[in-house]
């Protein structure tokens, strides 16, 4: 029987009763439920990540209008490739394979891998707050085209990095559980 915890989360007592006595029947329906939990808890972490892109690009616009109002037009070509990129890596995240397959997809995900994500999750969610710091950061140095060019590019850098950890979570999904279509072994994920 599955734990009782997040995925009994708005069941009401007689429901989750009888739920039970399903599970104790249905072999494997209890493992399947709580994996397809996992399922939706990576939807959400990926949906939330995509929200932070969401705000980044939305600190970039800021600088952008900054920089055009005080016309100053040097780098806002490289603000707007920024601003380009953060939306590819939003939706990259956002409509990426899920963290955790259910009982019937092709591609299983097992634990080690879904611990995998979970901490490429956690290093993009790091750096994207390094990031937000130093769009928070980059208004300090507006009128000094030199230094925010460095911070700009920067900036940039870090785009490409995170395009670069996003194409290894794909592949952490993908070869951790068996590549291309194959099974990671344990059928029963």
């Amino acid at each position: 029987m599955p734990e009782k915890g997040v995925f009994w989360e708005g069941i009401s007592g007689g429901l989750a009763k009888t739920l039970e006595e399903v599970v104790e029947y249905v072999p494997g329906i209890g493992h399947y439920l709580k994996r397809e939990n996992a399922r939706e808890r990576d939807k959400i972490i990926r949906e939330h990540i995509a929200e932070r892109f969401d705000h980044l690009k939305g600190a970039v616009m800021k600088v952008m209008e900054q920089k055009a109002e005080a016309k100053s037009l040097k780098g806002l070509d490289k603000l707007d490739r920024l601003s380009r990129k953060l939306d590819k890596l939003r939706d990259t995240i956002k409509f990426t394979s899920h963290g955790y397959s259910g009982y019937f997809d092709r591609v299983k995900i097992l634990d080690e891998e879904l611990r995998a994500l979970y901490n490429y999750d956690l290093d993009i969610l790091h750096r994207v707050e390094e990031m937000d710091k130093r769009l928070k950061g980059i208004k300090g140095v507006l009128g000094d085209d030199e230094k925010t060019e460095g911070e700009i590019a920067a900036l940039s850098a870090f785009a490409e990095e995170m395009e670069s950890i996003l194409e290894d979570r794909k592949d952490a999904v993908t070869k951790g559980a068996g590549g291309e279509g194959e099974s990671g072994g344990d059928e029963s994920v």
